[in-house]
């Protein structure tokens, strides 16, 4: 299963219940009725259709497949949607790789970043453009950009990793026997700003 991004957490889309209905929003997936006809046909696969925007800067390469294939969505209520509810929601259109939800929290309005599996599945998601999420109507258009994802780990750097991990549960676990020992209370005093020292 493919992990999907939640604030700046990676984790596996398999994590999540399908919800049937947007929590929070009250949109549920069947019953969104603006849906574009053409956003849900799954025999848009001409990208020309809608055409791609040229890439712009000094970008890498490799990056360029990646950046064609992920859409950004402005005009997220910062309060109620998640990037689980992206995820259900633009499943619709194709499978999606990964969602990263961008932009201050402390702001009315966020802004996010979907990434298909497929180029095929951006011009069916810029169909949605406008139609109502919640309580505002989406902004979608083509990304400049490449979803930031954390560095894949070897076998041997996720082995290191859980060792060190390991270590200091055991060490955790050590200072707490010894702090917990029956002569460790007689012999110390515990002293403690509301019950005072005893």
């Amino acid at each position: 299963t493919p992990p999907f991004f939640l604030g700046s957490a990676l984790l596996p889309i398999s994590l999540l219940s399908p919800p049937q209905q947007h929590r929070g929003l009250g949109v549920s997936l069947g019953t969104l009725g603006a849906i574009p006809s053409a956003a849900l046909d799954p025999n848009i696969t001409a990208l020309g259709e809608i055409s791609q925007p040229p890439i712009m800067g000094n970008v890498d390469p490799s990056k360029i497949d990646e950046i064609r294939r992920t859409v950004y969505v402005g005009n997220l209520n910062s309060q109620t949607t998640t990037a689980d509810q992206l995820l259900e929601f633009f499943k619709q259109v194709g499978e999606v790789k990964f969602v990263r939800m961008a932009g201050d929290e402390t702001q009315p309005t966020r802004f996010a970043f979907v990434e298909f599996a497929d180029q095929n599945s951006v011009p069916r998601a810029l169909a949605f453009n406008g139609v109502m999420f919640g309580d505002r109507p989406l902004k979608i258009n083509h990304s400049n950009n490449a979803i930031v994802k954390p560095p894949e780990m070897t076998p041997q750097a996720a082995a290191k990793e859980l060792e060190e991990v390991m270590k200091r549960v055991r060490e955790a676990q050590s200072f707490i026997s010894a702090a917990i020992e029956p002569g460790w209370l007689h012999s110390t005093s515990i002293c403690n700003d509301f019950l005072g020292c005893f």
